[in-house]
Parts: C-alpha cells; structure tokens; sequence
C-alpha cells in the first residue's frame, strides 16, 4: 500500500540512528550537515502530504483509507516519541543535534495535524494520546489560550462564563498522572479552540456573548457549570417580566431560540455528565409546566362594588406618523431589542410603550402585538426596505 519512498524509513533513520546520542555520535556533525538535514525533513514533510492525500483518492475502498490513516498516525506518534527523547538525552537544548531535532519535531506534529485535520473520522478516537504528543499538544494549546482568553474575557464583558470555559479547557497540572487523555477529548479542546478564535476574529463585541452561548451549545459543552449559568441568565431574563402569562411567553419564545441552534452530532465534551440538550431542555420543560399550572391557580379577587370615577377628559396620545409599513418599523423596534439598545422588561414590553405614540399613513392605531407576531416572519421586501431606509440615516449622519 505504501512505497519505501513515503514509509517514513527516512526519518525513522535520523531519529533513531542518526540524531540519537546513545546509538551513534551526534557531536561531531558539522553545521551544514544539520542544515542539510533539517532541508530533506521538509522535503519529506511535502511529499508525505502530498502522497496522503494522492492515496485517499486512490483507495478503492474506505476500509483501506482507515487502514492506512490509522497506521501513519500511529507511526508518526512513536516517531514523535523517540524524537522528544532525543532532545532529552542530547545535553544541552541550545546544541545544533538538539535544536535540529526539536525542528524535526515540529515537522513531525505538522504532519500529524495535517492528518487530524483532513482524516479525523478514520482515527481512533478513544485512544489514549501518547505522553510525548500530549505534551506537544498542551503546549501549542495553552499559546493560542493565552493569546485568545484576554480578548474573549474583554469582548464578553462576563468573567463567570469565561473562567468556566477556560477551566475546562486547560489542563491541570497532574491531570495526566490521574487519567489518560484520549484522541477525542485532545481534538474537542482544539475545536473549542478554534471555535473562540473564529468569535473573536468574525464577531461584533455586541454578538460574543451570544455566539460563544451558541458555540458551546453547538459543541455539547456539557458542563455542569456552563449548565447552571445558563439556565439562571434566562431565569433572570424571564422574572424580569411582568404577569405569568408573560413570563410563560418569554420563557416559550427562549425554549425555541434554544432548540433552534445547531448541534453538532456525536459531540461531547465529557462522558461523565448529562447532553445539554437533555439537560436545559428538561429545565425548559419544568419551568413551563410550573408557569402553566402557577397561571392557572391564580386567584382573582372578586370585584369591588363600582365607584363612579370622576369625569374626566380623554386624552389622546401624540402620535408621531412614520412614513414606513407597520411592517417595518416592527422589524426596526425588534432588532433594537435584540441588540440591547433599548431596555425594557421584555420584547412585548417595548412594544407596548412605543406603539400607541406611531402611526403610520395608512394605519393610525397600530396594534403593538400584531406587530410584534408579525415580526417572527417577516418578508424579503421589508427586510430590503428597512435596510434601505438605515443606509440612508448613515449616509446623513456622515455627511452631517
């Protein structure tokens, strides 16, 4: 299946022979020869990726692609293993032997990446990670850790939540000696990575929180911790309503935004505890069962024989006419409410206070709650026009 040319004899020779202090004499290679070297390792490192990826194509059956994935992994790991022994037992870590080793070394995890990224379905994932590519891994991890938590801690405005994820990124420092760590847990850490980079590159300040909630739901972070912060931010969101009944609607208007985020299937970031989903959506469900039952015992007093109030005036609001569809100012006061521009107990709330002032040339009383239903759906056409009519607000706030 593999020629002699891309079976990795090569570098099996210079980490096992040629760089390896008790089996030859290291020392008394010249500079240029360590240039020389680490030269053919990158030349190697291209043509192994190359012949990967011919060989995947090539492969007339999916049992032979996972054959031969599993057995280059698994090679490249025990290489990776005898290299990092190798620094340790060349002396000092500043000696060209040392340092063109470590070079190799990275190479060598280069090409591992490389396979953990295009064939990740062909490795076994519940192996355990070797303590040499583990050491690697945790070191390259905790670079992009430090690099990406401050930005993340600063954009979310929320330290609970990232000390939470940042907990169980990490690694404690006897965490090795205690368990093994698997292919899977190292690769969901990596994702996890990755996910919070792409927040923090891609996303507007005002849309972290929310992404990384996504995220984490996305990749089954199932941590009891994340789990009780969530379901107390919308507990609180919820008790910030007035009546029941318009706690129940929150609460069944967030039930849908929660089931309405992706998953990603098989994903779990451990074994040890309940899915998100079974959890927050047996808390959606406790909750709604107990605003429903809490609505319907509710008492209401009998009614106080009638006292003739004073007559006075009605008085009409003013209304402001906007020269838009009912339409599309729903579409305008929904987004302000979802960006947290304008604060109010809830999104009924807002409409509530602000409908009765509008009118609109072919509306004059404006039902706020068909406007607010309205909004769940609304067309392409008003979208466009809203859109419209908010460039040209732009266009005369910078030219004013």
């Amino acid at each position: 299946m593999t020629n002699k040319h891309h079976n990795l004899e090569w570098l099996d020779f210079i980490i096992s022979l040629a760089l390896n202090s008790s089996k030859s004499e290291v020392h008394p290679l010249t500079l240029k020869h360590h240039q020389t070297l680490l030269s053919k390792a990158q030349e190697e490192k291209a043509r192994h990726i190359s012949f990967l990826s011919h060989q995947s194509l090539n492969l007339s059956s999916k049992r032979k692609v996972q054959h031969l994935v599993k057995q280059q992994h698994s090679n490249l790991v025990s290489l990776l293993e005898k290299a990092c022994g190798n620094i340790d037992s060349n002396g000092t870590a500043y000696s060209s032997a040392a340092q063109t080793m470590h070079a190799i070394s990275e190479m060598i995890h280069d090409l591992l990446k490389f396979i953990e990224r295009r064939f990740q379905d062909y490795i076994p994932l519940d192996e355990t990670v070797p303590a040499a590519y583990l050491s690697v891994s945790k070191a390259e991890l905790s670079q992009r850790i430090d690099i990406v938590q401050p930005m993340l801690v600063a954009r979310v405005g929320n330290k609970t939540l990232t000390d939470i994820v940042f907990r169980s990124i990490g690694y404690p420092a006897a965490d090795s000696e205690r368990r093994p760590v698997t292919f899977k847990e190292l690769f969901y850490k990596r994702e996890l990575v990755k996910g919070i980079e792409k927040i923090c590159d891609t996303e507007t300040e005002l849309r972290t929180h929310d992404s990384l909630i996504e995220l984490l739901v996305y990749l089954n972070f199932n941590s009891r911790s994340f789990m009780n912060y969530y379901t107390q931010k919308l507990a609180q969101r919820i008790n910030g309503s007035g009546s029941i009944r318009e706690k129940l609607t929150q609460l069944l208007l967030f039930y849908k935004e929660f089931n309405q985020l992706h998953r990603k299937p098989g994903a779990r970031m451990t074994r040890y505890d309940l899915d998100v989903d079974k959890v927050i959506g047996n808390w959606f469900a406790q909750e709604i069962i107990y605003l429903e039952k809490k609505s319907q015992w509710d008492v209401i007093p009998l009614p106080q024989a009638p006292v003739a109030p004073p007559p006075k005036e009605k008085t009409e609001p003013i209304k402001v006419m906007v020269l838009l569809s009912v339409d599309q100012i729903g579409i305008i006061l929904r987004a302000l409410d979802s960006l947290r521009i304008l604060k109010a107990k809830s999104m009924n709330a807002v409409f509530q206070s602000i409908t009765p002032f509008l009118s609109t040339p072919k509306t004059a009383e404006i039902s706020w709650d068909s406007m607010r239903t309205k909004t769940y759906s609304f067309e392409e056409k008003d979208k466009v026009a809203v859109i419209k009519i908010l460039n040209s607000v732009i266009d005369w706030i910078r030219e004013y």
